[in-house]
């Protein structure tokens, strides 16, 4: 994990323990939207000067029946560019005092409405969506998107906005696994239905979407290309069902159980 040179305004942050990491948004989310914004702002004086440096001329040359279309043109496009400025500016100011700090027992968030806490033992789900882009078959890129919830519902989305996110949320999932397996398979056990988003599972077997298979019925779990899939043993073009990993929360959990109760195939 990185250096953790936590800022000072994480002070409030108490109770999380020792720090482990700090994680602040991206050099581009912020500087490179602050530098679009002021080009976009004096491309659109510019070209609003240029208009109306043209609609004078047309004035002095042929008076004012030739200046109503001077100068539409270059007010349309002056707007579009201060619109696409503010957009870019709005970026800056959304992202300059992002961040997040990783500490023993938790973290702590910051944006530009404050500073949330979230400890290891508050946090109920986490959600993963890991996209790679291609263009022509030629790869682009990948996104991350991690998704999670609290006892008190909220909600908190980390993305690529955040430098090295992926690393951040690696580092979520360790922590919090332990701490969420344990009453998962204590449940499992205990005969109780553990439900993850679009999937449910118990002794009696797994419900993925509309549904359900017996753990004698199934042939195969698997997951692949970020698709979980169940197959029948029967087989058929509609004996199996599956789910995206994107929409499961705690998918590692799940996951693990499932590897212990009927196995699992990676692809």
């Amino acid at each position: 994990m990185n250096n953790p040179q936590i800022p000072e305004a994480f002070i409030s942050a108490i109770g999380l323990g020792a720090p482990r990491g700090y994680f602040p948004a991206r050099r581009w989310n912020r500087w490179g939207n602050l530098v679009i914004f002021f080009i976009l702002l004096a491309g659109a004086v510019l070209v609003f000067l240029f208009g109306a440096y043209e609609t004078y001329l047309a004035y002095r040359l042929h008076g004012p029946a030739m200046i109503d279309d001077k100068l539409t043109g270059p007010l349309v496009i002056a707007f579009i560019l201060f619109m696409f400025g503010l957009l870019a500016g709005w970026g800056a100011y959304a992202n300059w005092n992002k961040g997040v700090a990783a500490y023993e027992r938790g973290f702590a968030y910051r944006d530009r409405k404050g500073i949330q806490v979230w400890s290891w033992e508050n946090v109920v789900s986490m959600k993963s969506a890991i996209t790679r882009h291609y263009i022509n078959g030629i790869y682009t890129g990948t996104t991350h998107i991690y998704t999670l919830y609290n006892r008190q519902n909220q909600r908190l989305v980390l993305s690529d906005s955040i430098g090295k996110v992926e690393e951040l949320a690696k580092s979520i999932d360790q922590s919090i696994f332990p701490l969420l397996y344990g009453p998962a398979a204590d449940q499992y056990n205990a005969g109780g239905t553990i439900a993850f988003g679009p999937v449910a599972i118990s002794k009696a077997g797994i419900v993925i979407g509309k549904k359900t298979y017996p753990w004698t019925d199934v042939k195969e779990v698997s997951i692949h290309q970020g698709i979980l899939k169940v197959s029948r043993k029967e087989g058929g073009w509609f004996s199996g069902a599956s789910a995206a990993a994107s929409a499961i929360p705690n998918l590692r959990i799940l996951l693990t159980i499932l590897q212990q109760v009927v196995g699992l195939k990676a692809g």
